[in-house]
């Protein structure tokens, strides 16, 4: 299992997950497993979401399209966002109490 994780800074939460909810990149259709969203407890506005992938390259196909169809749209960085989000792909090598497999 490859885990995309991405870390965004936005300017309203609520704001944010109409878009998230939207599914503009078309996660719903890449072949995401699962997709978890997470918030800072001290900052309301910081977010972490990870999304499951049976492959690294339908994860990174997925990111490609992240970056290409909503993070370089302008409208996207300075309204939405406080700043560029961070991604990288995990891979998952054990869980606990079993090997990853």
């Amino acid at each position: 299992m490859f885990t995309l994780q991405i870390g965004y800074a936005v300017r309203d939460y609520a704001e944010w997950k109409k878009v998230f909810d939207s599914d503009p990149a078309g996660r719903a259709a890449s072949g995401a497993r699962s997709v978890r969203v997470f918030r800072d407890t001290d900052d309301q506005n910081n977010m972490a979401v990870l999304l499951d992938f049976d492959t690294r390259d339908a994860a990174t196909v997925f990111l490609e399209r992240l970056r290409s169809q909503v993070w370089d749209k302008p409208e996207v960085i300075g309204q939405l966002l406080s700043s560029s989000p961070t991604a990288r792909i995990l891979e998952e090598v054990a869980r606990e109490g079993q090997a990853a497999g």
